[in-house]
């Protein structure tokens, strides 16, 4: 849907990891590894979409050029803004990826090679991120050549050599990232321009949608041996998110969505777009319904007892954004979206869902989708408020004051269950939270160094807001 290592890191802190009473902490600013997909999805605090960027397929009609990139009306991506996501407190970012226009598929091969130049600045992007310290998913997002990959049983040869090639090439190419980077097989992969292209019933499904249904079943498995068949360690330790039809609710509710088999355990998770309620969120309706609270609830409740609960799965929203409307003079349906934000963001967070904010620039409209939030110009928020709800909802400390001009360490007291906090300025306090944004612990400390008892910690993930006074540092601690 059209919505109108090699990398030099900086890190915020040094960390080294530590033993504890036999327990081990690790922090996000080492090399991630070995972490099932809930234990990445559970540090997923919450995510931002580049969107209208690397997926758009403007540009030179014969591809090979990253114009395509600032073809939908985007400024170039830079580092900047990357940084300024962040410090908003987003600590994982979406970068939706078209390949099609940028392969050679344009001269009628069946190669599907991805021009050096596209996958480059692909590259550059990703490392944008790394040197942020944050999770970054990349995916197929509108593809073919001609924009979509059409799933009808005439386009089946086509759309599986596409998926194999492309993915193929992906694998290769971040085949030494870390955990940090997690693919997607594909944005929302269905039958585009048809019946039921959005929605079908799931207990009485078309012909064509079930045909769909087997079709986008293998492409996932595809897109899967791919990435674990590269031979590279990290590509068989990443975490791969797999959507089913439309990446909806109705697609990965059906019976007949399955999961692909991997060689990798617990490294699967579903991918969801859900941009609910519609009616709010997308559709022409602008106010907020109390009744609208119990529909979120009942929309994700079933999913997460499928997934997270049935089957040790995680969810992963991959999009969900509300409409920012207004009509140029008075109408203005701020309130109502931080209702929709107090609502949507307490749901997922109770289900330990990680959802990512849909982009695309566009703020205040009242004609099409008005999801923008982040000013790529200005490298300011056009609705602050908005941001800063979600992060409250989160128990996410600290939007626009993060500091990374410090060095800040966490070592262990070997006689006891103390972790040792130091800094080269002065600490204030420290706040540890759990993977699902409860607050567990909060203390006042002071100096350059603290000593901070831990032994009431059950085992998990969690995150250390250590604050000093040149800002706060966000640790992600891994308890075994």
């Amino acid at each position: 849907m059209k919505k109108t290592f090699t990398s030099l890191r900086k890190t915020t802190s040094a960390i080294a990891a530590l033993v504890i009473s036999g327990m081990t902490f690790n922090a996000s600013a080492e090399k991630l590894s070995g972490n099932t997909a809930t234990e990445i999805a559970g540090m997923m605090t919450t995510g931002w979409n580049l969107g209208n960027t690397f997926d758009a397929t403007g540009g030179s009609s014969r591809g090979y050029s990253v114009d395509a990139e600032t073809s939908w009306g985007q400024p170039k991506t830079t580092q900047e803004m990357i940084t300024a996501v962040r410090k908003a407190g987003f600590n994982t970012i979406r970068i939706p990826v078209s390949w099609g226009k940028h392969t050679d598929f344009m001269d009628d091969s069946e190669n599907f090679t991805i021009s050096e130049e596209w996958m480059s600045r692909v590259k550059e992007v990703v490392d944008y991120c790394y040197n942020e310290d944050l999770f970054v998913i990349i995916n197929i997002h509108h593809d073919n050549n001609n924009g979509n990959i059409i799933y009808m049983p005439e386009e089946d040869e086509d759309n599986e050599l596409f998926i194999r090639g492309v993915w193929h090439q992906i694998a290769e190419a971040f085949k030494d990232y870390d955990q940090h980077l997690i693919f997607e097989i594909m944005n929302e992969p269905r039958l585009v321009g048809k019946q039921n292209e959005w929605w079908f019933d799931i207990d009485k499904p078309t012909k064509a949608i079930s045909t769909a249904l087997k079709m986008i079943n293998k492409f996932n498995q595809i897109g899967v041996d791919e990435i674990r068949g590269n031979g590279s360690a990290e590509n068989k330790d990443r975490v791969i998110m797999c959507p089913g039809y439309a990446a909806c609710y109705e697609g990965c509710m059906s019976p007949d969505f399955e999961l692909p088999t991997d060689v990798t355990p617990n490294r699967l998770a579903v991918s969801l777009h859900a941009y609910r309620p519609y009616e709010l969120c997308l559709g022409s309706l602008t106010t907020w319904q109390n009744s609208y609270k119990k529909e979120i609830e009942d929309y994700f409740k079933p999913v997460y007892e499928k997934f997270i609960v049935g089957m040790g799965v995680p969810v992963i929203i991959g999009e969900e954004s509300c409409s920012a409307r207004f009509d140029g003079r008075e109408y203005d349906n701020q309130e109502d979206r931080l209702n929709w934000v107090e609502a949507y963001y307490s749901v997922t967070k109770k289900y330990g869902m990680p959802a990512i904010l849909w982009d695309n620039n566009v703020f205040r409209d009242n004609k099409g989708e008005a999801h923008g939030h982040f000013n790529r110009k200005e490298l300011t928020w056009y609705d602050q408020e908005f941001i800063q709800k979600i992060m409250d909802v989160l128990g996410i400390e600290s939007v626009e004051n993060i500091s990374i001009d410090y060095s800040l360490s966490i070592g262990p007291n070997p006689a006891s269950n103390i972790i040792n906090v130091s800094a080269d300025n002065e600490l204030q306090n420290i706040t540890i939270y759990s993977a699902s944004g409860t607050r567990v612990m909060f203390k006042e400390i002071s100096g350059n160094n603290a000593e901070i008892g831990v032994s009431m910690l059950n085992r998990g993930i969690y995150n250390a807001v250590v604050k000093t006074e040149l800002g706060i540092n966000v640790i992600k601690l891994i308890l075994k």
